[in-house]
């Protein structure tokens, strides 16, 4: 079963600002023949499962195995086995840091320990204050980026199941997680901007997040967004039950959503991310500098739509997006 992760991205970014990390020499180009590569992720996922196969596979594919030594760790989901991880990448003097998501990533960064730093699948590193921008590489930080953008699952939902009169938007978010906010506010100024009001819900965990779904009034809103979440995304057969059960549709913001119950989303294929990353580090091997290495966004997004969804909620599509669409079912949750 996949892990319930809760993180506290104040106590994520303390945590590792509070540890006395010794600060490495700068640099960006790498000038040695074999490197050490500090990987480190929060939870083992399916997803992430395959990013970090995949950014192997590329690494020994390309001739870089034995040049680029990679030590994986596993943080289980616990903020403060990541932070020692990180420590331990410091204390070894590895010469790149990947951290993959956004809580490791902002983990990392503020250690400023001169250590280069290329994440893997940051949902948006310049909200999280990990880039200047996103051609701007600052904190020797750059990488790769797979958000699916929030006007894009908008204007689907609105393509798809329009609104009826006086009916609302509902939006579901983590009030704990930075890559949720990120996508709520996203899914909020896009709404404002075509003046379509909105109720959002917040909630901390799968608990609060099925009361908060089973809160939205049908006869109120006509589809909810549920945004980006580790916590729901990996967990959502309970939230998908509870809007079934409402009868609204509910889009969301990670296709592992749409296998757990959620009406529609997009899919990302994570075996790419990881090769982009790779692609990043192997670059970074040879010499360029991290400055000359703008963040790698993806963006082959892919229509997922869930067929027994839309047969319990009788959703019509139109031939168009039923040629565009991968179709999958409902998978039990563990």
């Amino acid at each position: 079963m996949l892990k319930k992760v809760a993180v506290s991205m104040l106590s994520v970014a303390l945590t590792a600002a509070a540890l006395c990390m010794p600060v490495m020499a700068e640099g960006t180009v790498n000038e040695k023949e074999e490197i050490k590569v500090g990987f480190i992720q929060l939870v083992d996922m399916a997803d992430a499962t395959q990013m970090r196969e995949s950014f192997q596979a590329r690494l020994d594919e390309e001739g870089y195995g034995d040049k680029i030594v990679a030590d994986y760790q596993d943080a289980a989901g616990d903020v403060n086995t990541m932070a020692s991880a990180l420590q331990k990448f410091v204390d070894n003097e590895v010469d790149l840091i990947v951290p993959m998501l956004t809580p490791p990533t902002q983990a990392a960064v503020s250690m400023d320990s001169g250590i280069p730093i290329i994440f893997m699948s940051v949902v948006d590193p310049v909200y999280s204050k990990i880039m200047e921008d996103l051609e701007t590489v600052n904190n020797l930080a750059t990488g790769t980026s797979n958000t699916i953008p929030a006007d894009l699952i908008m204007e689907t939902a609105f393509d798809i199941t329009p609104l009826e009169e006086g009916k609302k938007v509902g939006i579901l978010y983590n009030s704990s997680q930075n890559n949720s906010q990120c996508t709520m506010e996203a899914a909020c100024n896009y709404l404002d901007e075509k003046g379509i009001e909105y109720q959002v819900k917040e909630y901390t965990d799968v608990a609060t997040g099925v009361q908060a779904a089973q809160s939205f009034d049908p006869d109120e809103i006509g589809f909810v967004y549920s945004t980006l979440d580790s916590i729901i995304a990996s967990n959502f057969n309970q939230v998908g039950e509870a809007l079934i059960e409402l009868g609204i549709p509910c889009y969301g913001a990670a296709d592992a959503m749409t296998t757990g119950g959620a009406f529609c989303s997009y899919g990302v294929d994570y075996g790419i991310v990881g090769e982009m990353t790779a692609d990043m580090v192997i670059d970074w091997y040879n010499g360029t500098a991290l400055e000359d290495m703008p963040c790698q966004q993806y963006s082959d997004f892919q229509l997922i739509i869930n067929s027994d969804v839309q047969e319990a909620l009788g959703i019509e599509l139109s031939e168009e997006n039923t040629e565009a669409a991968t179709f999958v079912q409902t998978v039990a949750a563990n």
